[in-house]
């Protein structure tokens, strides 16, 4: 609620001209019933008034209500008439005018201590004597304290220092090292491929990545799925029983997007080389076909470098050493040719960006009540993908660094 009172006159005190003003006056905050009384106006120093109210002519404005805050004392007149028309009131008889300090500012540390911080939390904790395995903030804070950088620092500005840094220690992800000492050609190969698939299926050649999804659980939850309602979320039961596991062979057309695959029990080289031969048939009419892979041992075992040889016509040479095998393989002249990934860099493997999506969209929230039902399901998403999912990935890694793509006017 709002209360107004207007002064329709001039009146005069001693040699000062007084002017009409208009007040808004606020009732305290929370307040939530009527006003039945006059609240003090934030000049007045004596008992609450009735009579409409006039001020002086050099106060121009005046604060909507309340002690303002940070105010600066040396402001304030030393004297100033009061209402009544008396002599000037002394400072400390006008508590109107006392106002309350604000809180004093944050403690600043010097950038050597800032620098110091921040660099300790790029600092294992192991190596600083701390028994865990990553900072926390209250670690971080107590750690800073105890090697006597500062004598005593705040949660908050711990938070803030590392925050501008852009450091986050709760935060991880998992990642790939490889030490392949031929990791730069491999990776270039296997890029020039992706980059250039479209390219090469208008030349009827074919760019197929393979792999390996093992250990596929048939589980087959105790309680129904309480699917998703209005207002809630779908809930799963978290105890299941263990029907058994499957294998999925599969290779993804990197041109097209398209899925072909082969359950099986397990992986032994039988499988991967009767996959190939399927493979070496499906694409018969094509004038070349380029496999992508890792580097798994039944990927060039002697039994596939015989179908592979089969497939091409040719010769098969030494095939006593993986390294032979390999290289046979590898041959660029044949028309099935393998492109080896390097070692530990398999996220190169196109395929394992769907496997990341069969188990997004069938495997993390499945219910089967058997092996041979999760089988059924895997068929039926591939069918389900091919129709309507299935499309090249947009592939941005190029080898370089700060590779972009830019369009020349």
């Amino acid at each position: 609620m709002i209360r107004t009172v207007n002064c329709d006159k001039e009146v005069s005190y001693g040699n000062m001209e007084v002017s009409e003003w208009l007040f808004h006056l606020h009732p305290p905050y929370g307040y939530g019933g009527e006003i039945e009384r006059f609240w003090r106006p934030w000049f007045a120093s004596g008992p609450c008034l009735n009579e409409p109210y006039s001020v002086p002519k050099l106060f121009c404005t005046a604060p909507k209500g309340g002690l303002i805050a940070r105010s600066n004392a040396a402001s304030i007149p030393p004297s100033i008439l009061s209402l009544n028309g008396g002599n000037g009131i002394k400072r400390k008889e006008s508590r109107a005018f006392k106002t309350a300090h604000g809180p004093a500012g944050r403690r600043l540390f010097p950038p050597q201590q800032q620098h110091k911080i921040v660099a300790l939390a790029t600092q294992p904790p192991q190596e600083q004597g701390h028994p865990i395995t990553h900072w926390s903030i209250s670690d971080l804070a107590r750690a800073t304290v105890q090697k006597e950088i500062v004598g005593s620092i705040g949660l908050s500005t711990v938070w803030r220092l590392l925050d501008q840094a852009a450091i986050k220690p709760h935060r991880w992800h998992y990642w790939l090292n490889s030490s392949d000492p031929d990791f730069q050609i491999k990776m270039q190969a296997v890029v020039d491929l992706y980059l250039h698939a479209l390219e090469m299926y208008q030349r009827d050649e074919i760019i197929l990545s393979v792999d390996e999804k093992t250990s596929i659980q048939a589980l087959q939850r105790s309680y129904p799925t309480l699917e998703t309602k209005v207002g809630s979320i779908a809930r799963i039961e978290h105890e299941y029983l263990r029907h058994g596991t499957c294998c999925l062979t599969a290779g993804l057309e990197v041109a097209t997007g398209s899925i072909m695959g082969m359950l099986t029990a397990n992986r032994p080289a039988e499988v991967f080389a009767e996959f190939m031969a399927w493979v070496c048939d499906y694409y018969g009419d094509a004038r070349k076909i380029h496999i992508v892979l890792d580097n798994l041992n039944t990927h060039y075992h002697e039994q596939t470098c015989q179908v592979v040889a089969q497939a091409c016509k040719c010769k098969l040479g030494e095939t006593k050493k993986g390294c032979h095998r390999k290289e046979f393989l590898s041959l660029p002249e044949k028309r099935v040719v393998f492109h080896f990934t390097p070692s530990h860099a398999s996220w190169l493997n196109q395929i394992e960006i769907w496997f990341s999506t069969l188990s997004r969209k069938v495997i993390r929230r499945g219910d089967f009540s058997s092996v041979a039902d999760l089988e059924s399901k895997i068929v039926e998403f591939i069918k389900y993908y091919n129709k309507y999912l299935a499309k090249p990935y947009q592939w941005t890694y190029t080898g370089k660094p700060l590779a972009a793509f830019r369009n020349v006017a």
